[in-house]
């Protein structure tokens, strides 16, 4: 794969090929691996390292709930917004792409999730580690064998289960610093055109195809031929480019593009003040030295039937001391001093609880710039019999799947970007459903502190909910035109040659995580278009 700036390329000049991708994340990427044989040209506003000026172009204006904006949740450079994930890898649950008919008939996929599950199969051996295999085999690792007590009760404990969670030890960020980015810019088939913004369509109507794409880049306008195109700029971006084009071309006219938006609403629950000492557990996480493995807390799924509900799940987030935190920040900044040989730290070491700051560091540190080998030993030390953690009282961090929502959407609004494209509007907005998921949680998590007299939990009575920079259910896949975006395949309902990839096709979001599946989907849409 070449990178090519297309400002260096004259105004005007025509380029050709088998297939455009337009957006060069995850999910791009992932698609032109699994395409031979075929020219490829991956096109991105962003350019191989992050540029603060481009990512103007995310500019947007939001009503509804408290949504963050820019290029604090997703960002234009080679690899997208992988480039801000910490890898946190889930699978969505069988149930959540099928009927659940106690919810609505609207939720289940058009794929079968033995489909699905090939494909996160797949794509953990293609991108991922060996390492999880051995977590996906249970005769190899017993993920019960770091249950304590704390999982014990809470199973004693009508309508709990838990979640996996899993984040591999080498961070896939699809940059330069990617393996499987290395691997993709061999390829003398692929070539990366950086600094090159999709703006406008050629639409052929009587033939149903995009002829061509016009490109833009300062001041200068190219146009790019393909036999087919693949937008694959994420959850707003890729609902964007269609409502900016239909405005022009009927045939792109569809009521469900920009619908549907949904992401993982997140709040502070509250918290549990235990008067039994913990030890370590997998509802606090463990740290090997290849990955990094967590259980959160759910409802059970005879519960949500129940109660008719939706999926949620909950981390059980330490809380330590506010002058241990406040000296464990301090050790830090005062630690990158030797790091980047910018002086003598000043840190009081007679003042240093060891224990303490290893806890910290084990539990605190995120994935982003965690050490895996420091955190195993400490795991190690960790486990040792009767070593009992510094903290008494842990968060309760909730993430709840959203019920799709045709009144949660984006559109555009007055407002043009610099390539006179429409800004859009998010319109961010939950249902009753999505509050009752909470409340629920919240009653179990009492009937938790009623059950186990160790146990008290105290509620959050000034909860905020933010959101988790999922974006998903924008051009969502459907059977017709008039239920949704994109067919089984990701096929633009009524063009012949425009596919769309990532979560923005997603019918229903899950709770969990949505970075495998989409890795997991993009994949099964690179091996269709290999085979056109």
């Amino acid at each position: 794969m070449s990178i090519i700036d297309i400002k260096k390329i004259e105004d005007n000049a025509k380029l050709e090929c088998d297939i455009c991708i337009i957006g060069s994340g995850m999910s791009g990427q992932i698609i032109a691996s699994k395409i031979k044989n075929k020219k490829i040209i991956i096109i991105d506003s962003g350019e191989s390292q992050f540029n603060e000026e481009i990512q103007n172009l995310n500019d947007i204006e939001t009503t509804g709930l408290k949504f963050r904006e820019n290029h604090i949740n997703r960002i234009r450079q080679l690899g997208g917004s992988a480039n801000l994930w910490a890898n946190q890898l889930m699978f969505l649950e069988k149930e959540e792409i099928e009927k659940r008919e106690w919810l609505s008939s609207d939720l289940s996929w058009i794929i079968n999730y033995e489909d699905l599950k090939q494909n996160y199969l797949e794509i953990i051996k293609d991108i991922f580690n060996k390492s999880l295999y051995k977590f996906l085999d249970p005769m190899i690792l017993d993920k019960n064998k770091y249950n304590s007590f704390v999982e014990e009760d809470f199973l004693k404990t009508k309508n709990i289960s838990f979640k996996d969670h899993l984040w591999p030890s080498k961070m896939e960020k699809f940059n330069l610093s990617s393996n499987f980015t290395k691997e993709l810019i061999k390829k003398s088939d692929i070539h990366f055109f950086k600094n090159c913004t999709a703006t406008n369509f050629t639409i052929n109507q009587n033939n149903q195809t995009i002829e061509k794409i016009t490109v833009q880049s300062a001041g200068k306008k190219n146009l790019i031929k393909a036999k087919y195109f693949v937008l694959s700029c994420g959850g707003i971006e890729n609902a964007r480019i269609l409502l900016n084009n239909q405005i022009k071309y009927k045939i792109l006219e569809n009521n469900n593009t920009g619908k549907y938006f949904m992401d993982h609403p997140r709040v502070n629950l509250g918290n549990f003040v235990s008067k039994k000492k913990f030890t370590l557990s997998a509802l606090f996480g463990i740290k090997f030295q290849n990955l990094d493995f967590r259980k959160s807390i759910s409802i059970s799924k005879a519960f949500q039937k129940e109660k008719r509900i939706l999926n949620s799940h909950a981390y059980l987030d330490p809380i330590f001391d506010n002058n241990d935190d406040l000296f464990y920040k301090n050790f830090l900044k005062e630690s990158k001093k030797i790091i980047k040989l910018k002086g003598i730290p000043n840190i009081r070491f007679n003042e240093i609880n060891v224990k303490k700051i290893l806890q910290q560091i084990y539990f605190k540190m995120p994935p982003q710039v965690s050490n895996s080998s420091l955190n195993n030993l400490i795991r190690l030390w960790l486990n040792k019999k009767d070593n009992y953690l510094s903290f008494s009282k842990i968060d309760i961090n909730y993430q709840g799947e959203q019920i799709p929502n045709i009144d949660s959407k984006i559109y555009l609004g007055n407002k043009s970007d610099k390539f006179n494209q429409k800004k859009v509007i998010v319109n961010w907005k939950l249902s009753k459903i999505d509050y009752e998921t909470q409340y629920q949680f919240i009653n179990i998590l009492k009937n938790i502190s009623n059950s186990h007299s160790y146990l008290s939990f105290n509620e959050n009575t000034d909860k905020e909910i933010t959101d988790a920079s999922h974006h998903s259910g924008t051009t969502r896949m459907s059977l017709s035109k008039s239920d949704g975006v994109v067919d089984n395949n990701c096929k633009f309902h009524g063009i012949y040659n425009l596919y769309i990839s990532g979560s923005s096709t997603f019918r229903s979001i899950g709770s969990a995580n949505p970075g495998l599946t989409n890795m997991a989907m993009s994949n099964r849409l690179g091996k269709y278009l290999n085979n056109l």
